[in-house]
């Protein structure tokens, strides 16, 4: 065993002080026995790193005092039992390497060990909470289904929390076959949720909670992330009201500089609805609030990378005769974004069809599903503004006519693997985004698949960092809530840092980035 002791106090010797020896003299007290010490001195600090004899492990010493006037005093700052036994790094995720938990640092560490467990305890809550009203919907069968469902959560989280292998998927559902091909591939390394990268180990915990629900009599069809995403929906009802409002003002649009500032505001305000974001909450509910037209000015300086200006390039030097789809993230508020920049998109000729890939299965808490999209356009029908229905009706008939096309059946979106995989395990799909000419990919999980999981260095060009993947035009609008990012200008990840250590994780800085064909 291995434990780290720090002596800390005023005296400023070259040679460790007496007082040092006190504690070590304590330890041995106590049954410690110490057979090797490494010793140095930081200004006033004393680190020592004890070997340990014997299987037993050191008892906290917590605060020792030396009996002498002005003496130092001994802290034990230890190696945590998780670290030890999951043979966790005290650092960073180094640049280059996938992000993955064994980085105590690294916020991929503090998903897997905070958050998820986090997340799959509000699952279970939310169960027992709505327990008769799952009953009332589903059947008295659904009673034991419950039953057997939260107690196989419960067993995940026990699972997440220790480190255990993965476990291959049960059920029947048409991805299962590819899912488990790809966790037979995995080094025994990599095959644990403090191991594995961190995309890996984060998919895997959602699509098992699926797999869970998928065994089940009564409740194979059941989000049990609906009552969040609907609420959050409901809780921005009145951003939904000023933004339809404000759009409504603007899109009467005469002149082409015109047509492009409405774009550049509308790109802003898609950008930024990707803040609310469920998984990050651990399924809290966050909502929109306040007119999203006049934040856009005091948020521009949060905005670490524009490609705007290129976007609307992509798009403006067409006929309109074109294809673009959006690779969805969240529910509720960002959707409804993407929705009213898929309106500006058809009602200005800009583009003949917009396509809107979803997840097939509810996803990182917030993400939208077919079932999300198609509530959702019939909740803008049916509200009590005037303003809201209008909208909903006109997104509504645009699905009608094949201007909004809602493409489903695809279980790509919720596998495991990044972008640069997809034209070797999934041409199909591949070949669908080669139809459109621009494709927008909304989210961090997006972003975080089109740089594979890496750590690249910051200043690395947004175009090198996606490798190979490069099916059509590429966009991604992204809130930065994971510590990964690529084509910052130099210096710029530095100064953030410095200001806020934590600035990659707190997602109030954003990035408009574009890869051309």
């Amino acid at each position: 065993n291995e434990r780290k002791f720090l002596f800390r106090g005023t005296k400023n010797s070259k040679e460790n002080p007496p007082e040092v020896n006190s504690c070590l003299q304590f330890l041995q007290a106590r049954g410690n026995f110490l057979t090797k010490s490494q010793r140095r001195r930081r200004q006033n600090d004393v680190f020592v790193t004890c070997k340990v004899r014997g299987s037993s492990p050191c008892e906290p010493v917590g605060l020792v005092h030396s009996p002498s006037p002005g003496s130092l005093s001994c802290t034990t700052m230890e190696i945590s039992e998780l670290d030890r036994k999951f043979n966790i790094i005290d650092g960073d995720t180094p640049i280059n390497e996938h992000l993955s938990a064994h980085y105590k640092r690294s916020f991929a560490h503090y998903t897997v060990k905070d958050r998820l467990p986090v997340i799959l305890t509000r699952i279970i809550d939310s169960l027992s909470r709505e327990k008769e009203a799952i009953i009332a919907g589903y059947g008295e069968e659904a009673a034991d289904d419950l039953k057997d469902v939260i107690g196989n959560i419960s067993k995940l989280k026990y699972e997440l929390q220790t480190d255990k292998k993965f476990k291959l998927l049960d059920g029947n559902d048409t991805d299962q076959e590819e899912w488990n091909a790809f966790l037979e591939a995995l080094p025994d390394t990599h095959n644990s949720y403090f191991s594995a990268v961190w995309l890996h180990a984060e998919c895997y915990m959602y699509r098992r909670v699926r797999s869970m629900f998928e065994e089940t009599t009564t409740l194979r069809e059941f989000d049990y992330f609906r009552r969040q995403k609907k609420d959050a929906f409901m809780g921005s009802l009145e951003a939904f009201q000023q933004l339809t409002e404000k759009f409504n003002e603007k899109r009467m649009v005469k002149t082409r500089d015109e047509l492009r500032g409405l774009f550049r505001q509308l790109m802003r305000v898609n950008l930024w609805g990707n803040r609310i974001d469920l998984s990050i909450s651990g399924g809290k509910i966050v909502s929109q609030c306040g007119d999203p037209f006049e934040a856009l000015g005091n948020l521009e300086e949060y905005i670490l990378a524009d490609d705007t200006a290129a976007v609307w390039d992509c798009i403006a030097t067409t006929d309109g005769n074109i294809i673009v789809d959006f690779v969805c993230d969240n529910a509720g508020y960002e959707l409804f974004t993407d929705l009213c920049l898929a309106d500006f998109l058809i009602s200005h000729n800009l583009a003949a069809k917009v396509r809107f890939h979803v997840k097939m299965i509810p996803w990182f808490v917030s993400d939208v599903t077919p079932e999300d999209f198609r509530w959702t356009l019939d909740a803008l029908k049916l509200s009590v503004t005037a303003t809201l229905r209008d909208l909903g009706c006109r997104l509504s008939n645009y699905i009608e006519t094949g201007h909004f096309e809602l493409i489903e059946g695809e279980h790509f979106w919720t596998s495991p693997r990044d972008f640069c995989e997809m034209e070797s395990v999934k041409p199909s799909v591949h070949r669908m985004l080669q139809q459109a000419h621009l494709v927008i990919f909304k989210g961090d999980l997006n972003y975080r698949k089109l740089l594979g999981d890496i750590k690249w260095d910051p200043t690395v060009p947004f175009v090198e960092a996606i490798r190979t993947f490069r099916p059509t035009n590429l966009c991604s609008l992204r809130t930065v809530k994971a510590d990964l990012v690529a084509g910052l200008p130099p210096e710029r990840a530095e100064e953030l840092t410095a200001k806020d250590p934590k600035w990659m994780e707190s997602g109030e800085y954003g990035v408009i980035q574009f890869a051309p064909k």
